[in-house]
């Protein structure tokens, strides 16, 4: 077998690219390197078919490129997809630059082409060097210097360890030509400045440098690959209902506890594209901050807030806006109301009434309650309330602090009152003065 066959097909079997006899799609652009992958990979026996994009850019010579396509598959009998999209128009309108447009398009097309098939990309060591310098002058982190995963859900790049030497001496070898983009010699692209003028500057340093850096960037996606599972083990004995416990990113090392955060944004839905360390940073003042009702604002409209010991990341849109209409009980009294979400209902029980007392379900002495002004509704500022004989009066915000109910569920609380003051509240309880005495008993109930 050529020693470029055998290095392609040691990568797919050690990252388990492809079973024998398995159908492949791969992105042909007509340059070498998709050039090469196309053939390898059908030398090798497996299924391949191909798809193009004409980014309609070049003029004449994105039309060359398109029909080299055309003749290299008919060649091989290799069937063919060409795509051709104003990626300059499509860019402007999406308000994204060149590159990201036409890899955004690339990639929708080999989506709608593969179904469940593997899309191969071509991809080389050559590519990683200059992904990881990209990355690195532009300020990343371990994972940006893993640069190009081998395999990344199905789209694999069986030529992630070949050079563009091995590349081009193949193509050599078989006496197949290709074709060059002309802007790649140009270096008006960030690309081709680190591929025309960095890399062979460190290559000159040391000839095996793009090996070296594909060597390099496997060992450190071994040891991401560690951290990133870790964090995730530690977001999952995390998880509470409606959020995670903070006290566990707080034990963990800086390393774990900075990729539980992201994960934990990522998994919610909050865009990466738009996360950067600054908003890690933001985040780990939170979890670390005094103030138990703090919050952010985080990408692609969500928050991150503390409730006490609790860490929340919700879209912002979540927040429910609370009545604060108040609600006369003589209207109510022997039926219910939905009121914040919850259900509260009104029941009067004669003299001596036998009940047991239970959660959001309240007994009054109606002989102390003023029915025509006992109103239900959200807490006011200053509203007061004494829950002992031997207790004090406190405000409802000291108590609501007291037993850490979050700020923003505040006002959801539903509190009954008349005009001498507080009769129950949610969550609190009753009035010692309102407590049931030998007199009819009024029963709230609140569920929800």
């Amino acid at each position: 077998m050529d020693s470029f066959l055998d290095k392609v097909k040691g990568v797919i079997t050690d990252f388990d690219m492809l079973d024998d006899g398995d159908e492949v799609v791969v992105g042909l652009s007509g340059g070498a390197d998709s050039t090469a992958l196309l053939i390898s990979l059908h030398e090798l026996g497996y299924k391949v078919k191909a798809c193009h994009l004409n980014h309609c850019l070049r003029g004449e010579e994105a039309d060359r490129d398109e029909q080299f396509c055309r003749n290299l598959c008919q060649k091989h009998n290799i069937s063919l997809t060409v795509m051709r999209e104003d990626i300059a128009l499509y860019a402007k309108k999406s308000k994204q630059s060149i590159e990201t447009a036409a890899r955004e398009v690339r990639y929708r097309l080999f989506d709608a082409q593969s179904e469940s098939a593997k899309i191969a990309t071509a991809h080389t060591a050559s590519d990683t060097i200059e992904t990881m310098i990209f990355h690195m002058v532009r300020g990343t982190g371990l994972t940006g210097l893993c640069s190009i995963p081998p395999v990344r859900g199905r789209i694999i790049r069986p030529l992630i360890s070949c050079t563009r030497e091995d590349i081009e001496q193949y193509l050599k070898r078989k006496n197949q030509d290709f074709v060059v983009d002309s802007t790649n010699l140009s270096n008006d692209y960030t690309r081709n400045k680190i591929r025309n003028k960095i890399v062979p500057v460190l290559k000159g340093i040391n000839p095996q440098s793009e090996r070296s850096a594909a060597e390099l960037a496997f060992r450190l996606r071994q040891d991401d690959d560690f951290l990133q599972k870790t964090a995730q083990q530690e977001l999952d004995r995390a998880k509470t209902d409606g959020g995670f416990k903070i006290y566990v990113f707080l034990n963990a090392h800086t390393a774990i506890r900075q990729r539980m955060l992201k994960t934990a944004c990522r998994q919610k839905g909050v865009k990466m594209s738009e996360f950067t360390s600054k908003h890690i940073e933001a985040l780990e003042n939170l979890i670390k901050s005094d103030n138990p009702s703090a919050r952010i604002y985080l990408p692609s409209g969500f928050i991150a807030k503390r409730q006490y010991d609790i860490f929340i990341i919700e879209a912002e849109s979540s927040n429910i806006k609370h009545e604060n209409s108040e609600v006369f009980i003589r209207n109510i009294l022997e039926n219910s109301i939905s009121y914040n979400d919850k259900t509260i209902s009104l029941k009067k029980h004669k003299k001596n009434y036998v009940f047991y007392k239970t959660f959001n379900t309240f007994y009054v002495d109606c002989d102390t309650i003023d029915m025509q002004s006992c109103v239900l509704r959200s807490r006011k500022t200053g509203d007061k309330i004494r829950l002992g004989e031997k207790g004090c009066t406190k405000t409802l915000k000291k108590l609501f602090i007291e037993k850490k109910i979050p700020s923003e569920k505040r006002d959801s609380l539903a509190v009954i009152a008349d005009k001498n003051g507080i009769i129950a509240v949610e969550g609190i309880g009753i009035d010692i003065s309102r407590k049931p005495s030998s007199g009819e008993i009024l029963e709230i109930k609140i569920k929800g």
